[in-house]
Order: structure tokens, then C-alpha cells, then sequence
């Protein structure tokens, strides 16, 4: 089945290869099959290029080192002359290129978006501007496969990762059947959601008393309010831009329940939620409290083609 975007075709490939640990090959998941065959440069071409070769070397072989010789004798001479500076490129102190000023503007909207108008609007410029200094894009779920598969491999127990994967493997029919026809501009779209979605939860976080976070479908944690923060004991800065992972905050058990768990609904439209019981756990080493036994609920919110792309987590610790 042919994919209709790089992204999603990378994707689901990463999967298939995530199970016989070739995860690493950046060239297979991140450059395709054409950075693995140079179409030029075959053993036909070498031999007939050597065989040409060998047949009039014996014709040109005076006439070639007299040609060789007047070359050297040249270069020698050049080399005596002095060598001229190369001319600097001259660009007006107040010019800028275009991109550097898209991302000037989006960051002074971002920092002060405007008064005027309903939130809907104020928010369509921000993303806007975003869009246009090029910092919107398709995300790259490739790296958290990556980062996933790195993690169960340093802190994981073969079997605990073996079920991981499983549970990975479970949804990738329905993947396929969901990305193949999408283009780069629905999965731009996609991130335009996301990204709107997150100042939506900015607001929610900012209003409610229990810890909560939210992640993407790899793991990566993109906000969490100052509850969930001060109860893993980690700066609120750190639940931001996939600094930390979901996977990464809970203990391996737990982690393993909620991948196989999150394979069992993800792409089940009937169900969005899931009740269940996890433990978190500090990632500070030296911390005294390493375990936190949590209540844990998380919602997966999917995108307009029904892929899963958002999972809000809450905890509410056990006493």
C-alpha cells in the first residue's frame, strides 16, 4: 500500500522495523531506499568503464604524461602567486532574509498576541505566523520510536519490552489503513490542531487541582500543569516540547500497562478512556520517595483522520 507523505510512510515502516531492532538505521527511516542505491554505479559500469580503459591505455599513454607533466609545471606556477582575499558579501545592515524575519514576527505575536478580537482569532494569528516563519510543520514521530526503543533497551527487562512491542504491533493495520492517503498539507493541518489544542489545555491545566499532563502518541510530554510537576518533584519548564516522556515517569510495570493498554483502544472509536492504577516514580535518583501510587486515568483525543495524536493523563495519588 502506497503512503501519499514521507512522514507517514516513515512511520509506519519504523514500526515494522521496530521489532527486529534495526531501529537506528537513520538512513532506511529517514532518507528512504534512495540513499541506498546509487542507480550510476553498478559492477557492470566498473568493469565496462575498466575494460575501456585497460584497451587505450597502451594508444595514449606517451601523449598522457606529457600531458600530465605541462599540468603539474602549471599548478606550480600558480601556487607561487599570491592568492586574493576572498570578496566578502556586502548586504545592507538593515535587510534581513525573509525566514528570520517570519520567525521575528512569530515571536513577538506569541509573546504579546493581539487585544483586539475573540480568542479564535488571536489564536488563528499566532498560528499563522508560525506557519509562515516555518516553525509549523509535520511532527517527527520518528525520533520518539527512536527514543522509545533507546529507553527499553537501557531500562527495560526483555520480556517487559517484548509485550511493549506487541502491543505496538497490534495497531499498525489500522495505521496504514488510516495515514496511507494522507498529504504533507492534512498532516500540517494535523499539527495546527495539535498546536491549538495546547493552548486550549494551557488554559484548562492553569484552572484544575489535580496533577495531569498530556503527550503525544510516542510519549513525549508537551504540557503539564504545576501539579503534576511539584509531584514528580521536576521544574514546570521540563513539561514542555518533549523534554520528559510519559514512559519515563512511571515505573516499568506500569509502563507496560498502559502501552498495552493504549493498543487496545487506540484506534477503537467506541472508546476514548481508561481507568487504571500507576505508579510514578521521581526521576531524581537520589530522591527519597521514588514510587508515588497513583489513580490514572488518560483520554486519547484524535485527530480529523481518527488517528490518535493527543493523550491527556490524570493522577490523583494514593494515600
Amino acid at each position: 500500500m502506497m503512503f501519499s507523505n514521507p512522514e507517514a510512510a516513515s512511520e509506519y515502516d519504523l514500526m515494522n522495523e521496530f521489532f527486529l531492532d534495526s531501529i537506528y538505521n537513520n538512513d532506511m527511516f529517514l532518507g528512504g531506499e534512495g540513499l541506498l542505491q546509487d542507480h550510476g554505479f553498478n559492477d557492470n559500469n566498473l568493469f565496462a568503464a575498466g575494460s575501456t580503459s585497460g584497451s587505450s591505455a597502451a594508444e595514449n599513454g606517451a601523449s598522457s604524461s606529457t600531458t600530465a607533466t605541462a599540468s603539474l609545471n602549471g599548478l606550480r606556477a600558480n601556487a607561487m602567486l599570491p592568492q586574493a582575499a576572498p570578496s566578502p558579501m556586502i548586504r545592507p545592515a538593515s535587510v534581513k532574509p525573509t525566514l528570520e524575519k517570519a520567525k521575528e514576527l512569530y515571536y513577538l505575536t506569541a509573546a504579546d498576541p493581539p487585544k483586539d478580537g475573540i480568542p479564535e482569532d488571536r489564536m488563528k494569528q499566532v498560528l499563522k505566523a508560525k506557519h509562515d516563519a516555518g516553525l509549523l510543520k509535520p511532527f517527527n514521530y520518528i525520533n520518539g520510536y527512536r527514543r522509545l526503543q533507546k529507553y527499553m533497551d537501557d531500562n527495560m527487562q526483555s520480556s517487559s519490552k517484548q509485550r511493549i512491542q506487541k502491543s505496538l504491533e497490534r495497531f499498525r493495520p489500522k495505521f496504514r489503513e488510516k495515514t496511507h492517503q494522507l498529504t504533507d498539507i492534512d498532516l500540517i493541518f494535523v499539527e495546527e490542531w495539535f498546536e491549538r489544542s495546547l493552548m486550549e489545555y494551557d488554559r484548562v491545566f492553569a484552572a484544575m487541582a489535580v496533577p495531569a499532563c498530556l503527550w503525544r502518541r510516542t510519549g513525549e510530554i508537551f504540557r503539564g500543569n504545576k501539579e503534576f510537576a511539584e509531584l514528580i518533584h521536576v521544574p514546570i519548564e521540563q513539561m514542555r516540547d518533549g523534554k520528559l516522556a510519559i514512559y519515563e515517569l512511571i515505573a516499568e510495570d506500569s509502563a507496560v500497562s498502559y502501552w498495552e493498554k493504549f493498543g487496545a483502544i487506540a484506534f477503537d472509536p467506541s472508546q476514548k478512556a481508561m481507568l487504571t492504577t500507576c505508579y510514578l516514580k521521581n526521576p531524581d535518583p537520589s530522591a527519597s520517595d521514588k514510587l508515588i501510587h497513583c489513580c490514572f486515568s488518560f483520554t486519547i483525543r484524535r485527530d480529523s483522520s481518527h488517528i490518535p495524536a493527543m493523550i491527556i493523563g490524570n493522577f490523583l495519588p494514593i494515600p
